[in-house]
């Protein structure tokens, strides 16, 4: 069986290929540039065919070049994620949470920490909803909407609450506000599509007010902290915005309350049997709504 080709050789190739210069190369890999020349002339005779043009002003990719470039690349990325997966201490619990779901989970986590010093949570905030264990080197996520992906366990944390909130000083010394006077208000979107607002309105029955008007925001937790600070109406989630309601920040100035989707903390089969995950799966679990249950 023939051998593979030299790794290091491997690595000076893609590192000159993305410089196109055997100097910058060179200097990137704190080698001379006689060392580069060679592994590239050792990895030529390998294959029997050139991989580099060679120009006055630089380097080029042969189209032999180019073709290898890519696996090489992908490879590389490969060996990089898994080394990055096997090589993190196995303290480390890494979670992927979405930028919405900050305000509700950060208290909590300070308090696991507290609790479990030893453990240390690498908290990643993403906009995306979601989370593929197989390209993503996460221990565990908070995911929005039902978990997607074979040989997950999931546990269902709560089901949203969605209902308009808003600062309490748009309340104060008016009469008590009634769904269709959100007419005469500044509707604030978490999404461009304003699908929380047309929900929730139609789910209420309210029927004349319009709802696309209003500002978006690219965030749920923005278009509620604009509520919060007095420049609209916002639909906010009631276990999201727990501490705010609490605390008298916002309010809500209706009682109709509408089911959205579900949160779920997610993580795959590989990591099912590691002390940090079980420990953060049970201690998690005690902020479960009743509804709560473990899929898999």
């Amino acid at each position: 069986m023939r051998k593979l080709p030299p790794l290091n050789a491997l690595q000076v190739f893609e590192t000159v290929a993305r410089h196109q210069n055997i100097t910058r190369a060179a200097e990137y890999l704190c080698l001379t540039q006689g060392a580069v020349s060679r592994q590239i002339l050792m990895l030529e005779e390998y294959f029997g065919f050139p991989l580099f043009s060679r120009h006055a002003r630089g380097l080029t990719l042969t189209g032999d070049g180019e073709a290898l470039l890519p696996t090489v690349r992908e490879c590389f990325s490969r060996l990089e994620e898994i080394s990055n997966r096997l090589t993190r201490q196995r303290t480390d619990l890494a979670l992927k949470v979405p930028t919405c779901v900050m305000r509700w989970i950060y208290p909590k986590i300070m308090s696991f920490q507290a609790e479990f010093p030893d453990i240390q949570l690498q908290v990643t905030t993403a906009l995306q909803h979601n989370v593929d264990f197989q390209r993503e080197s996460f221990d565990a996520a908070i995911v929005y909407g039902a978990p997607a992906g074979k040989e997950t366990h999931s546990l269902l944390l709560f089901t949203e609450q969605l209902t308009p909130m808003c600062a309490p000083s748009m309340l104060k010394d008016k009469p008590a506000l009634q769904p269709q006077d959100l007419a005469h208000q500044t509707l604030l979107h978490p999404t461009r599509d304003h699908r929380d607002w047309e929900m929730w309105l139609r789910h209420a029955g309210v029927e004349n007010v319009d709802a696309s008007s209003g500002q978006s925001f690219d965030t749920l937790d923005l278009a509620v902290n604009a509520a919060a600070q007095g420049f609209g109406m916002a639909i906010g989630d009631c276990m999201l915005a727990s501490d705010d309601l609490e605390m008298q920040r916002l309010v809500k100035p209706f009682d109709c309350i509408m089911p959205g989707e579900s949160y779920y903390f997610v993580y795959p089969e590989s990591v099912a049997n590691q002390e940090k995950v079980t420990i953060f799966r049970t201690w998690i679990s005690q902020y479960c709504g009743a509804d709560a249950h473990w899929s898999q």
